[in-house]
C-alpha cells in the first residue's frame, strides 16, 4: 500500500529554552540532538523502512530553509547507502533493489496544525497518507502500523495510534494529561474506535467527566483511560481529504443535524460520492460541516465525536493503542527528551565498544556519545551521556545521565546529574548541578550549587520582561504547530434524545 507521509515539524513549546522558541539561542526543534543526530532523521529511517512512496517535511516558514540544509549530509549518505544496498545484491534479487522515497519540504505560514493540512497539503494529497511528528524514536517496525490499518473497518476514515508510557524515569508532571473515551467493541468483529477525548482541566473545571448520553448510548461499554498519550501518528484513508475540503455553502450543509431530518435521502444525492482505497467498499460521506483552524488532534476528536453525534451514524476513527513489547517515546517535553536520549545511548552501547577521546586519565562509559573535536581533560568521567561536537571538560569532573550540545564549555572539578547545557553555554569551575537546564550561551558562576533550576537569559521587550534567570518556565501549548487539545468546545446537541 503506497502512503504519502508528512512530518510535522513543530516549534517544540515545552522544550524551551532549547528549541527555536528562544530564537536568541535556540534551535528548530526537529534539530535538536539524540545521541548527536537531529531528531527528526530517526523518524525519516523509520519511513523508509515502510517504504513510503513519498515523505513530506512540513514546517514553519522561518525554519524550513535551516532544516533542509541541515539534512543535505543526511540525504547524501541515505542516498548512497541504497546505491551501496542495491550494487551489493546478486542480479537474480535485483528486484528487491529500490530508491529511497523523494524527501521534499513544504514551507507552511498557517497557525494551526489543521489549517495547514486543509489548506496547504490536501492539494498534494493522491491517496492514503499518515501524518507523523518529527520527535518520536521507537523499535515497532512500521509494518505493524500498516497492517493494523489494512484490517481497518470500512466505515474507518483514519487510524489514531495511541501509546502508554514505559519509561519510568520521565516526569509524570510533564507529560499531557487527557481523558481518552474508547470503544474496543469485544463483543463485535468490529475494530476499536475513539470516541472522545477532554482535557484534564476541563474535567477539574466540572468536577466530573461529563460524558455524553448519546455516546452510552450507542456505546454501552466504553472505556475511559487516562494513561493513553497521542503519539500525532496518523493513518488516513484519502476519503478524510473529500470530507474535510472547503466547499461553497451551497453545496454544503449549514448544520451537522440536518442530515438528520426528513430529506436525508435527497440531500445524500447532492453529495459527491466517493472512490475510496480497494479495501473499502464505496460509501457516501455526509458532509458535516468541520471547524479546521485548530490542531489536527483536535480536528480527529470532532471526528470521533460526529460518530455518534448525529441520528444517522457517522464514519468513524480507529484507534490502535500499541502493545508494550515494543519502545515508544516522544520527545516533546525536556523530562522525555533527556529519556530519549538515554534509550538510544543503551541500544548504543549494547552493540559498540568503548568511546574513546583525545584525553589522558578520562572515564569515557560505553553508554556515552562523544562529538567530533570535543577535548575531555584528564581525571574526568563520563556515564550515560551525550556530549556535542566541539565542547571542551575541564579536569576531574563528573558527568552523569546529562546531555551537553555543542560547544558548551565545563571548567574543572564540577559536577553534572541529569541536566541539559545548551549550545556555547558555560559552567563555572567547581558548580554542582542536578535535575537542571541551562539555556544555550548562558554563563553559570564558580562554585554554583543548583537543583531542579532552568536558567534562562532576560530579555527586554519594549518595557516588559520575557523572562526570569533562575526559573522554572513552561512554555504555552496555543500557538503554532501544537499538536495538543484546546479547551472544550461548546457541545451542539442534535436533539436525538428529546421528547
Amino acid at each position: 500500500m503506497d502512503f504519502q507521509a508528512f512530518i510535522f515539524c513543530g516549534k517544540g513549546y515545552k522544550l524551551s529554552p532549547f528549541s527555536h522558541i528562544r530564537e536568541e539561542s535556540g534551535i528548530p526543534k526537529a534539530l535538536l540532538p539524540v545521541a548527536n543526530r537531529h531528531m527528526i532523521e530517526y523518524v525519516l529511517d523509520w519511513c523508509d523502512q515502510a517504504n513510503f512512496k513519498e515523505i513530506n517535511i512540513v514546517a514553519d516558514a522561518s525554519e524550513v530553509d535551516v532544516i533542509r540544509e541541515a539534512l543535505k549530509t543526511y540525504l547524501s549518505v541515505r542516498e548512497a547507502q541504497f546505491e551501496l544496498l542495491a550494487k551489493s545484491l546478486p542480479s537474480h534479487h535485483s528486484h528487491h533493489t529500490r530508491k529511497p522515497a523523494p524527501v521534499n519540504f513544504i514551507e507552511a505560514k498557517s497557525e494551526f496544525t489543521g489549517e495547514i493540512l486543509q489548506k496547504v497539503l490536501f492539494d498534494k494529497i493522491t491517496g492514503d497518507f499518515v501524518l507523523l511528528p518529527c520527535d518520536f524514536i521507537t523499535d515497532i517496525p512500521p509494518q505493524v502500523f500498516i497492517d493494523q490499518y489494512r484490517n481497518k473497518d470500512s466505515d474507518n476514515l483514519a487510524m489514531a495510534v495511541y501509546y502508554k508510557n514505559t519509561f519510568e524515569n520521565i516526569d509524570k508532571k510533564q507529560l499531557p494529561s487527557f481523558y481518552h473515551v474508547y470503544s474496543d467493541n469485544e463483543d463485535s468483529i468490529k475494530q476499536p474506535v475513539l470516541l472522545d477525548v477532554y482535557s484534564n482541566e476541563d474535567v477539574e473545571r466540572s468536577k466530573d467527566l461529563q460524558i455524553r448520553t448519546q455516546m452510552l448510548w450507542r456505546f454501552p461499554n466504553a472505556i475511559v483511560s487516562k494513561k493513553l498519550l497521542n503519539s500525532f501518528i496518523y493513518f488516513c484513508c484519502h476519503d478524510l481529504v473529500e470530507l474535510l475540503s472547503k466547499e461553497d455553502d451551497s453545496k454544503s450543509t449549514s448544520e451537522g443535524d440536518s442530515i438528520d431530518s426528513e430529506d436525508e435521502n435527497a440531500v445524500l444525492n447532492q453529495q459527491m460520492e466517493t472512490h475510496p482505497s480497494h479495501i473499502r467498499r464505496k460509501n457516501k460521506l455526509a458532509k458535516d460541516p468541520i471547524n479546521c483552524n485548530k490542531s489536527i488532534a483536535k480536528i480527529f476528536r470532532d471526528l470521533a465525536r460526529r460518530t455518534w453525534q448525529h441520528t444517522k451514524t457517522r464514519e468513524s476513527i480507529g484507534i490502535f493503542i500499541l502493545p508494550n513489547v515494543g519502545a515508544f517515546i516522544r520527545s516533546n517535553n525536556l523530562s522525555a527528551y533527556m529519556e530519549a536520549n538515554r534509550y538510544v545511548l543503551r541500544i548504543k552501547s549494547s552493540s559498540m565498544a568503548t568511546q574513546t577521546a583525545p584525553t589522558t586519565g578520562s572515564a569515557i562509559g560505553a553508554d556515552s556519545v562523544v562529538g567530533v573535536n570535543c577535548t575531555i581533560a584528564e581525571k574526568t568521567s563520563v556515564k550515560l551521556s551525550v556530549l556535542g561536537k566541539d565542547c571542551k571538560i575541564g579536569k576531574r569532573c563528573r558527568i552523569i545521565g546529562s546531555l551537553i550540545l555543542d560547544g558548551a564549555e565545563i571548567e574543572d572539578e564540577t559536577t553534572l546529574e541529569n541536566v541539559i547545557i545548551g549550545n556555547f553555554a558555560k559552567i563555572g569551575k567547581r558548580s554542582k548541578l542536578t535535575n537542571s537546564y541551562v539555556e544555550g550561551s548562558y554563563i553559570v558562576n564558580p562554585k554554583s550549587v543548583l537543583k531542579n533550576e532552568t536558567l534562562t537569559h532576560i530579555y527586554l521587550e519594549e518595557t516588559d520582561f520575557t523572562d526570569d534567570a533562575l526559573s522554572t518556565s513552561d512554555e504555552g501549548d496555543s500557538s503554532e504547530f501544537t499538536d495538543e487539545y484546546y479547551e472544550e468546545d461548546e457541545f451542539e446537541d442534535d436533539g436525538l434524545f428529546e421528547r
